[in-house]
């Protein structure tokens, strides 16, 4: 009768953190989920503010959310910007 409920993996950010990271692998345009997965770090940030740099990158927030996912990432096209050097701007 009632909607079974979960906890988030982190309360911090919450339950809508971990369904939009479960909705990544069935976003089927790779440029679309690239720009959600960029998304899902920039909250990561707004949560955990303290693992931010002043530049406004987060290489901690990046690791979190490959931790959070219960699939790689890369497997779908998404790369932390400090594996391949490119700039953070995730928002």
């Amino acid at each position: 009768m009632f909607i079974q409920q979960r906890k988030p993996k982190d309360f911090d950010c919450g339950l809508n953190l971990d369904l939009m990271i479960e909705a990544v692998p069935r976003i089927q345009d790779k440029e679309t989920r690239i720009d959600y997965a960029k998304r899902i770090v920039g909250l990561i940030k707004q949560s955990h503010i303290n693992w931010v740099s002043p530049n406004g990158e987060s290489k901690r927030a990046w690791d979190y959310y490959f931790e959070l996912a219960d699939y790689n990432p890369a497997d779908y096209g998404i790369y932390s910007p400090f594996e391949n050097g490119a700039q953070d701007d995730a928002r």
